[in-house]
C-alpha cells in the first residue's frame, strides 16, 4: 500500500479556509440574514491581521470590514443554496460533502436547523488567499 509521502511528496496536513456555524431560523429574512451566523472562522481574515501586526496600528477600514462581511454571507449563501438545490433530486436528503477541483465543502446539519460549514481550500488557493 503506497502512501503519499512514500510518492516523494510530503504530507500537508489539511487546512481550513473558513468554519461556520449557522441557523436559518434565527434570520429568515433579507433584513436578518446575518443573525443566522452563530460562528465564523475565516484564515483569510486571521492572516490579514497577522500581517497588520507586525505594522503600524492601523485602524481596520469600513470597506474591509464591509468586504469581510460580505464574504461571509456569500459563503453562508451559497451553502444554503446548494442544500437546497441539492434536496430536490435526493428526496428532501441534504447534501453532505462537494468537492470541486480547488476545494472541498463539508456541510452537516448536526441537529435540526443547527449547520456546520467547513471548506477546505487547494493548495493553489490557500497560497493566493495568503498573498
Amino acid at each position: 500500500m503506497s502512501s503519499p509521502a512514500g510518492r516523494g511528496g510530503k504530507v500537508q496536513p489539511a487546512q481550513l479556509s473558513f468554519l461556520a456555524i449557522y441557523n436559518p431560523s434565527l434570520g429568515p429574512t433579507d433584513e436578518t440574514f446575518r443573525d443566522q451566523v452563530v460562528f465564523y472562522y475565516s484564515r483569510a481574515t486571521v492572516t490579514a491581521k497577522a500581517k497588520r501586526r507586525g505594522k503600524d496600528k492601523e485602524v481596520r477600514r469600513d470597506d474591509e470590514l464591509n468586504e469581510q462581511e460580505n464574504e461571509k454571507l456569500r459563503q453562508i449563501g451559497l451553502a444554503q443554496g446548494m442544500v437546497d438545490f441539492a434536496r430536490s433530486f435526493s428526496n428532501g436528503q441534504p447534501v453532505d460533502s462537494i468537492e470541486t477541483e480547488k476545494s472541498r465543502i463539508v456541510l452537516r446539519e448536526l441537529e435540526p436547523g443547527w449547520w456546520i460549514l467547513a471548506v477546505r481550500v487547494g493548495i493553489g488557493i490557500a497560497s493566493q488567499i495568503r498573498s
